[in-house]
């Protein structure tokens, strides 16, 4: 699925959802912004730092849309206030995730994932997603450590989202 050539990156093995059509490359902002070939028509959820610059999204093939989605990597914690400059998930911001794949999932063969490191944000949308499709995300869980936040966020929205007849 991936060819190396001068100046390209190949998409990384990791990010494989089971059970699903599509397949899951999860990226840190310097991967994506590198360049990725990604030889199947794909998408791309681009998340960043609120107030950072946009990232360069930079993959080769054939790319359907970009969603940037501004939120930083942090979670509620129960009797602890965040600064007031912290802005998390919103469930606005994780159906805005779901319906922006659920637009797409039919004519790609995979979600290109990425934020500032690629360690939890991304692999907690891309376990989200995986599940909300019917894969089994316990690959992300084990390769990564997703944000719980941003990952019941994002199923979540998945599941409340209207079926389609």
């Amino acid at each position: 699925m991936a060819h190396t050539r001068p100046g390209l990156r190949p998409s990384p093995p990791r990010g494989t959802c089971l059970t699903t059509s599509l397949r899951f490359i999860v990226l840190g902002r310097e991967e994506i912004e590198a360049g990725v070939r990604v030889e199947v028509p794909h998408v791309v959820i681009s998340i960043a730092d609120p107030g950072s610059r946009r990232p360069a999204v930079a993959t080769i093939g054939a790319r359907r849309d970009v969603l940037v989605v501004r939120f930083h990597d942090a979670e509620p914690v129960e009797g602890l206030a965040l600064p007031p400059a912290i802005r998390l998930l919103t469930p606005r911001q994780a159906a805005k995730i779901w319906r922006f794949v659920d637009q797409y999932r039919d004519t790609i063969g995979a979600i290109v994932v990425h934020c500032e490191q690629g360690m939890s944000r991304s692999p907690a949308v891309a376990a989200a997603l995986c599940e909300a499709l019917g894969g089994d995300p316990r690959p992300f869980f084990d390769e990564f450590a997703p944000n719980r936040h941003v990952y019941e966020l994002v199923l979540r929205a998945a599941r409340r989202a209207p079926k389609e007849a």
